[in-house]
């Protein structure tokens, strides 16, 4: 299992962590769980805090259903027949396409192929069950819509749709995704004991366990295990990079990702980084680590690609893809 660990820390790292730990752990700790929904009301807000995406164009759709962005870059060398779904984490309640631009922006940019940032439906408007329809829906999607190779990424809850997409593909037969990116993905939604969130920035996971009733809430149904770091999960995974903090509450998921991948044999890539908070390549430019982890990922899936369009130029005129 390649578990590549960065140490140490730049100085906006260790201000960053303590920040978060002591203004965004301190709400979570005694915010009322079952009205996280609240924490919406200041997305409004963070909607104006600007941010740089510079190098693309930005075109408000419909995908599927529901809100999204479609992320063209500019000025570069586009990769034929590709595209990105992002998947926006905030624990299947907060978060959005505002929130997550920039990381979608530069992902558009590093891997050359037009992103679609995806507003799938959280609570109150539906649960987890729900969160996943709508991120496999704007799959399929995109698939239907010409693109042969088709890479998942996501953030912490963000994380777990893209998981539920590439189980539900190899459910229904359908092509699975090129390659999945995971930023301290949220791969377990089943209340764990192993888990902890006592060195953790920002989750306080004893409370965020709280949150079961809303995973289950509907109106579509989750489909498969809530668990998707098994053997059996790990099988449908395409090549698949992951990064995380060291010790924080998600680390164990991306841990068991990691080895369950390893038994299955798919290629796969762990980096976890010292002193940072959950997620951190989502406020990429923020840290110095923040922007590794960017390069590191973007490295990965553009080989993978780029392994994908040879082998699919050398197939014989008139064959379809693999």
């Amino acid at each position: 299992m390649p578990v590549i660990a960065h140490r140490g820390r730049s100085v906006r790292a260790f201000v960053l962590f303590w920040f978060v730990r002591i203004v965004m752990k301190t709400v979570m700790r005694f915010f009322p769980m079952r009205r996280l929904d609240l924490l919406r009301t200041v997305e409004p807000w963070l909607a104006k805090v600007p941010q740089s995406v510079r190098g693309a164009t930005i075109e408000q759709t419909t995908i599927a259903g529901v809100p999204a962005e479609k992320i063209v870059p500019i000025g570069v060398d586009m990769r034929p027949d590709t595209a990105l779904a992002y998947y926006h984490g905030g624990a299947f309640i907060a978060g959005n396409l505002d929130s997550h631009r920039r990381i979608a922006v530069m992902l558009a940019r590093g891997l050359r192929v037009p992103v679609y940032n995806v507003e799938y439906r959280q609570y109150p408007d539906g649960g987890v069950g729900t969160s996943a329809h709508d991120g496999y829906q704007a799959y399929r999607e995109l698939l239907d819509d010409g693109f042969d190779r088709v890479v998942v990424a996501g953030d912490s809850a963000g994380g777990y749709v893209s998981a539920k997409v590439i189980e539900y593909a190899a459910r229904d037969g359908a092509p699975r995704p090129a390659a999945f990116i995971g930023f301290s993905p949220f791969l377990n939604i089943a209340a764990d004991p192993r888990r902890s969130g006592r060195y953790d920035a920002m989750l306080p996971i004893r409370r965020i366990a709280h949150l079961q009733a809303i995973f289950a809430q509907g109106p579509e149904a989750l489909d498969g295990p809530e668990d998707m770091t098994t053997d059996e999960t790990a099988a449908d995974f395409p090549p698949t990079v992951v990064t995380c903090a060291n010790r924080e509450a998600l680390e164990l998921d991306a841990r068991n990702l990691a080895e369950s991948l390893d038994r299955a044999g798919v290629e796969n890539e762990l980096h976890v980084y010292d002193g940072q908070v959950h997620a951190f390549p989502v406020a990429i430019g923020a840290t110095r680590e923040s922007l590794d982890a960017y390069r590191t990922v973007v490295e990965f899936v553009g080989e993978r690609l780029d392994d994908l369009e040879a082998a699919h130029a050398e197939q014989p005129a008139g064959t379809g893809a693999a």
